[in-house]
């Protein structure tokens, strides 16, 4: 069997997977809302309806828990004894016990596919576990993760039917309030491939850091006051990040408490791990690499032009293709400011990179390394930037494309991209901006796909 044959044949194989676990999902949709039905005869699609008495309950109602409980709807105490009931004489819920494992299964399956046939969505099969099988909406950027969500749902015991309704209840009031923005329509907007992407693409993200404070701790003073700032930066980074701060704690007090620490090691996990808590400034979102590299760099080049070249027949291939508006707009809108094709993303000329490390050897970028940026050639390129100054520039080159009578005619479906290019840039900025100051270091690295 050639490579040809061997790939055909295991898309055949991954499509009748996908064919068999959509089947069992829905089978298990539909045994949970009968079980539900017969056993405690509440009708599921009326428990959810958001006209109903449940969701109208949601509200917090100011009192003591006795009052609240007496508020709650007969339908919510009644499912949630029910849901505790399945679980039986256990004194917790245990994934391990058939029973217990077929409810769960049939929850999760409940909740994604009644968030999918009321909002629209695809289901993303990442192995075997259901825990990791995703719900992608179509119309808004954003996933839930049934399974795991009934799992949390089933193991918090009292209040868990509360739980349910209010976030069936708050994605819904997200739905309708994307509706709202798009004046009353449902846009379609999101595939499974851009979810796939988002978990299978790298992330970039700017820094600024304070090198001149960095200095003082890690060249010049002992360890001892580089620890005594760390616990006293690490204060102001809240209780989630205090257990990397009593790690890097640790390490330092195995270090020479008399000597800077930079002269004695130049662990680049270290540096960079003790950077981010006392010399971090600022930092943008991090974005996926593609859209950075491809729109919002190309975006910083062209600037805020005044007008557009015409459309030529590729251009108008493209368009009936499908391309989005905002990707053709990068694509044919001349560059102002020079980009470097071969340099850094595109567009940074070596001469402006340089290493944050002491060992000087060489920097892998896709590993995690950090690489220093000068925010020089930048300052003058985003000087005049503004996401309503991009924004407006967008919407004339939109008019500009429909008034061209060789373009087809066609929705604006460039203008999410070209919004989230415009934050994205407006990030960047604030960066480029904080790291001209005097002392301040702008800085890069790649960050691995979330999840």
């Amino acid at each position: 069997m050639d490579s040809k044959e061997r790939l055909a044949a295991a898309e055949e194989e991954a499509r009748q997977r996908y064919v068999q676990v959509i089947e069992e999902i829905r089978e298990g949709n539909r045994k949970f809302a009968n079980d539900v039905r017969s056993g405690c005869g509440i009708v599921l699609e009326e428990f959810i309806d958001p006209d109903g008495e449940a969701v109208a309950t949601l509200a917090e109602v100011e009192g003591d828990a006795g009052a609240l409980a007496l508020a709650m709807p007969l339908d919510m105490i009644t499912l949630e004894t029910w849901l505790l009931g399945q679980i039986g004489d256990s004194e917790e819920f245990d994934l391990e016990r058939k029973g217990h494992k077929q409810l769960w299964y049939t929850l999760g399956a409940w909740i994604g596919e009644t968030m999918r046939m009321r909002h629209g969505g695809h289901w993303l099969f990442a192995g075997e576990d259901p825990r990791g099988w995703r719900l992608g909406f179509s119309k808004i950027m954003l996933e839930v993760v049934p399974h795991l969500f009934a799992e949390q749902l089933l193991k918090m015991g009292p209040g868990s039917a509360k739980k349910l309704l209010a976030e069936v209840e708050r994605i819904r009031v997200v739905h309708n309030e994307q509706k709202a923005r798009d004046n009353g329509k449902e846009m379609d907007r999101f595939t499974p491939q851009h979810y796939v992407r988002m978990h299978t693409m790298p992330l970039g993200q700017w820094m600024v850091m304070d090198f001149k404070h960095l200095d003082e701790f890690w060249n010049k003073g002992p360890v001892k006051k580089l620890v005594d700032e760390i616990k006293t930066q690490g204060e102001r980074l809240g209780p989630g990040n205090q257990q990397v701060v009593e790690k890097v704690v640790e390490a330092l007090l195995k270090a020479n408490q008399q000597k800077p620490l930079g002269e004695q090691t130049g662990d680049r996990g270290l540096f960079e791990a003790i950077a981010q808590i006392i010399a971090l400034r600022r930092t943008t979102s991090p974005i996926a690499m593609d859209i950075l590299e491809s729109l919002v760099m190309p975006t910083i080049h062209i600037g805020l032009p005044e007008e557009f070249p015409e459309l030529d027949e590729d251009d108008v291939s493209r368009l009936h293709k499908g391309l989005e508006l905002f990707a053709l707009f990068v694509d044919i809108v001349p560059h102002k400011y020079q980009a470097w094709d071969d340099g850094f993303l595109g567009s940074i000329p070596n001469e402006d990179l340089a290493t944050p490390y002491r060992d000087k050897t060489k920097l892998e970028i896709g590993k995690g390394d950090w690489l220093i940026v000068n925010p020089k050639r930048f300052v003058e390129m985003l000087a005049d930037y503004s996401p309503d100054a991009l924004l407006e520039r967008y919407d004339a080159f939109v008019k500009h494309v429909a008034d061209d009578a060789n373009a087809p005619r066609r929705r604006d479906d460039g203008r999410l991209l070209a919004e989230t290019v415009a934050r994205a840039l407006a990030e960047v900025k604030a960066c480029i901006d904080a790291a001209a100051v005097e002392g301040m270091v702008l800085m890069f690295r790649l960050l691995p796909p979330p999840g």
